[in-house]
């Protein structure tokens, strides 16, 4: 399913089934919301975001194309939960439908993306991954509830939600 049907997909299930997941939910999505700060937060004092940066700036960053292949519709609902506005179009061609002229577009990102440092990046991992490794809790945790909760509403003859079953067996 190409990048643009699972945003649309995450959309027709936010749309129908988001005020009901923040309000199951909502305890889960604050804490991985300040999860999300403290790993940005890491990453700002040790240095990380600016190594980042200017390398995006050199080589046009390491966020490719494939990356996008990573998410799926229901962490895309989560980055809705949490208030992103989805993405319409590709910043650049060659870059991750997600990331943008001031990085990633994404609140929630999965693992490869939140733990991934380059050889340029000198930090004390154990620390970091430390770090990471709550914020990734929280949205594993999400991930698995929003699954089964979909699962169990979405009926298997919907139409608006056909791919579901296809992509969740």
């Amino acid at each position: 399913m190409s990048i643009e049907a699972r945003i649309k997909l995450a959309k027709v299930i936010y749309s129908r089934f988001g005020d009901e997941l923040r309000k199951r939910y909502g305890d889960i999505l604050n804490k991985l919301n300040k999860a999300i700060d403290e790993t940005w937060n890491y990453m700002r004092s040790v240095g990380i975001t600016e190594i980042c940066r200017q390398c995006a700036l050199e080589t046009g960053s390491c966020c490719r194309r494939w990356v996008e292949d990573l998410y799926d519709e229901v962490t895309l609902l989560i980055n809705l939960l949490l208030g992103v506005d989805l993405p319409k179009e590709r910043y650049r061609e060659e870059l991750c439908f997600f990331c943008g002229e001031n990085g990633c577009r994404l609140r929630a990102r999965e693992s490869a993306c939140v733990t991934y440092l380059c050889d340029r990046i000198d930090v004390d991992r154990m620390e970091f991954n430390r770090i990471c490794s709550v914020e990734l809790g929280y949205l594993s945790l999400l991930k698995v509830k929003i699954t089964r909760f979909i699962d169990q509403k979405v009926p298997r003859s919907s139409s608006d939600i056909r791919f579901w079953r296809s992509h969740h067996p």
